[in-house]
């Protein structure tokens, strides 16, 4: 991506934050960055576009965490990381953007929510270990518990969106992953033996 784009992008995700996706304008935009409106059509067809491909940064920047997340005592623990990233990515943009991008993609397909291919490698590759340690009990093809998972951490991530942030949907997404997983007693959160 080009130095012009990064920053309209960069000024938009600051200017979306502060005022809200809805109560930013395109002319706001330009004048933040100090360009005119043929320079932002230039570099991009609409608002939506400037928040349409959060999800590719996103999954891309899990490869620059992936010490952190094989860092974990053990592979469910590394899956979990996985999934908890993804969280700190859209918090960091808040509900109100990670909604717009829910919105666009009903209005029309973008992309957003499609499976990205290295990610789905990741997860099936821990999935796999996780099963071949005991850590997983469910052995369900990995492909197929990866799909399910990601789908329950979508309803999740909905419902943080529809309560603007107010729903602790680590706690609630970490159940589910137990649960889907069958998950060992003593891997999951509040276990005592």
């Amino acid at each position: 991506m080009n130095d012009t784009k990064n920053r309209i992008i960069a000024t938009a995700y600051e200017l979306f934050k502060i005022k809200g996706y809805d109560q930013v304008s395109i002319n706001d935009i330009c004048r933040a960055c100090k360009i005119t409106k043929t320079t932002f059509y230039y570099h991009l067809k609409s608002k939506e576009d400037i928040i349409i491909g959060f999800y590719d940064p996103a999954t891309e920047s899990l490869v620059n965490e992936m010490a952190e997340i094989l860092s974990a005592n053990n592979y469910w623990e590394q899956l979990m990381k996985l999934f908890e990233t993804l969280i700190h990515k859209s918090e960091e943009i808040g509900p109100d953007l990670d909604s717009q991008t829910m919105i666009i993609n009903l209005k029309e397909n973008r992309g957003s929510y499609d499976f990205r291919e290295d990610l789905t490698k990741i997860a099936v590759i821990l999935i796999e270990k996780a099963q071949q340690a005991g850590e997983i009990r469910n052995q369900s093809s990995p492909e197929q518990l990866y799909r399910a998972s990601a789908y329950a951490y979508m309803g999740y991530e909905f419902t943080w969106c529809v309560k603007k942030g107010n729903f602790n949907r680590m706690k609630y997404i970490r159940n589910a992953m137990e649960n889907i997983y069958d998950v060992a007693p003593e891997l999951r959160v509040g276990y005592t033996p």
